[in-house]
């Protein structure tokens, strides 16, 4: 038989006609990870917040870390509800393949209690549930005219110990219409076959946090996790539109005395026309000014009351997920209680002169103003007198 050189064979590896490119050649994808949690020392303040029983955010007091796992309790009276949530929404990238995957050890599996891990809000979600000893998979939405709806489907548990460390993956398509699998340890055990049959979208806001919830119905055993991670299939993490926002004033700047004084802030809106607001910011630099040497911070807080608006108010910033206050060119009366935040930065700027700060940091790490956040950005000279200054703040939008 004669040699045939390896470029002359057509070898197709993928398993539909969209394997190839337009011009028959074989696409490759490579998974981008969006995000990715461990536990091995604790339950990171700065990536999940934790919620009892539908109550206010607070750091994670029944998600504790043991032994490097994740356990999370739902509290020890029946019906209690605990939720552990991470601040990141990990957005859907359009005509890429998401995918969830996590490690998980349920503890006496039939246990008169829900244990729920994956993806989503209150609003939309697609997750496992674990109720009582039956496990599912749920995609959950919510439309104008349907309220919260669920579809579930009973997962296919043969030959699987739930109380053992087991790895669970949801494989999806989105664009809106497309397909759900639900696997456990690498092989499907249930799906919902959506494409070609849905009059809405299966998930109308597809930018979810990474969640984890457990429901005392008489039983109290923790939720077991090793680690979680959310991938875009052949993803780029873009898709991110510029945004800035500084002082208006035909000067560009505002009066100051006194220490540590607010000249802007940025909120992201925790809801966003009557809905659950998702979208996450990315930092990129804020630029800093001064008629007299200065120092320049950024202070970051989830508390509303740290900024008194006086004669400011806030302004929408964009199409309305984003808010803004500047102080106003003379006599402010806008203040910030520097108590109720917490300082991330701080660095002195020049007479007559610029300091811009980039949050990029080459890729190493990101920036991220999540929504229920507010970046205050603060100026004053080293007396605490009178001069004038300003700053703008950019920023990309994972619309």
């Amino acid at each position: 038989m004669a040699y045939q050189p390896l470029n002359n064979l057509s070898v197709n590896t993928g398993t539909n006609d969209l394997a190839r490119d337009a011009w028959g050649r074989p696409k490759a994808i490579i998974d981008q990870s969006l995000f990715h949690g461990m536990f091995s020392y604790n339950v990171p303040v700065k990536t999940w917040y934790e919620t009892q029983n539908g109550g206010a955010e607070l750091p994670p007091t029944n998600a504790t870390s043991v032994d490097g796992a994740l356990s999370l309790v739902a509290g020890g009276t029946l019906n209690d509800v605990t939720a552990l949530r991470t601040f990141r929404n990990l957005r859907y990238e359009p005509n890429r393949g998401h995918l969830y995957s996590t490690s998980v050890i349920t503890p006496n599996p039939t246990a008169i209690q829900n244990r729920r891990w994956g993806i989503g809000t209150d609003e939309h979600a697609v997750f496992f549930s674990l109720e009582s000893g039956t496990l599912y998979g749920v995609v959950r939405t919510t439309t104008t005219g349907g309220g919260t709806t669920e579809d579930k489907v009973e997962l296919n548990t043969t030959g699987i110990d739930l109380s053992k460390g087991n790895i669970y993956d949801v494989q999806f398509q989105w664009r809106g219409v497309g397909s759900y699998k639900f696997f456990i340890n690498l092989e499907e055990a249930g799906e919902f076959a959506y494409l070609g049959t849905l009059t809405n979208l299966s998930i109308a806001n597809p930018s979810l946090p990474v969640f984890f919830e457990n429901e005392n119905l008489g039983d109290n055993n923790a939720l077991i996790c090793g680690c979680v991670d959310v991938s875009s299939e052949g993803g780029e993490n873009n898709g991110k539109e510029y945004g800035s926002f500084g002082i208006t004033s035909q000067q560009g700047e505002a009066e100051f005395t006194g220490y540590n004084q607010p000249i802007i802030a940025v909120r992201s809106k925790p809801t966003f026309d009557g809905l659950i607001n998702t979208r996450d910011i990315l930092a990129l630099l804020a630029s800093f000014y001064a008629n007299e040497k200065c120092i320049c911070r950024i202070w970051a807080t989830r508390d509303n009351t740290a900024i008194t608006e006086g004669n400011s108010s806030w302004v929408d910033i964009g199409d309305g997920h984003l808010e803004g206050i500047e102080r106003i060119a003379v006599a402010s009366t806008l203040t910030f209680d520097t108590a109720k935040a917490d300082l991330i930065f701080t660095c002195r700027v020049a007479k007559e002169q610029t300091y811009s700060t980039s949050a990029l940091f080459e890729g190493r790490t990101s920036v991220w103003l999540t929504p229920g956040d507010t970046f205050i950005f603060t100026l004053h000279r080293e007396t605490g007198g009178t001069t004038q200054g300003g700053c703008t703040f950019e920023f990309a939008e994972a619309i």
